[in-house]
């Protein structure tokens, strides 16, 4: 269950309903798709590409219905793990205020990630998202990526772009 903490006035959300209610106000989608049916060995550690395609399968049914509703072409999976090679390097283009031409769109399947969001009216706040959690960033919309202190997480992404994450820096 993600948690919403107001950057200024830390406040804390961690309601379900309370959390997709501030972050509608926020323009920002959240969902819970849960992951009862990812098969265990898909939980916790880097995958393969077949086990990466297994993931993609599992959740097939709500990613066709986002190309249909929402005009969205591919789709991925991304595994960060301490021990993937790089992964500073890799962590350090997500942590800088930027937006994207394309809604940034993520299912986390495995591990813990922080969205700073930076609503147009009102104070940033951090999304800390926990597997079974669903949001989208809509395009143009500031904002930064970090992994939590055990640097763990697998997501699906979800593009209209087949080029993929392609980040305009700001400020």
């Amino acid at each position: 269950m993600a948690t919403l903490t107001f950057v200024n006035s830390k406040r804390t959300v961690t309601d379900p309903a309370e959390v997709a209610k501030v972050l509608k106000a926020a323009n920002v989608i959240y969902e819970k798709w849960g992951t009862e049916r990812l098969p265990e060995n898909l939980s916790s550690r880097n995958l393969s590409d077949a086990e990466k395609q297994a993931l993609l399968k599992a959740f097939d049914a709500e990613i066709q219905g986002l190309y249909k509703t929402r005009g969205y072409k591919t789709a991925d999976v991304v595994t960060l793990y301490p021990d993937t090679p790089n992964i500073d390097v890799m962590l350090a283009k997500f942590d800088k205020n930027h937006n994207h031409s394309d809604d940034e769109v993520r299912f986390i399947v495995q591990g813990r990630g922080v969205f700073t969001l930076f609503p147009k009216d009102g104070e940033p706040i951090d999304a800390e998202l926990h597997p079974g959690d669903f949001i989208t960033v809509p395009a143009n919309y500031k904002h930064y990526f970090k992994l939590c202190a055990d640097k763990q997480i697998t997501a699906i992404r979800i593009f209209t772009d087949p080029a993929g994450w392609v980040a305009n820096y700001i400020d």
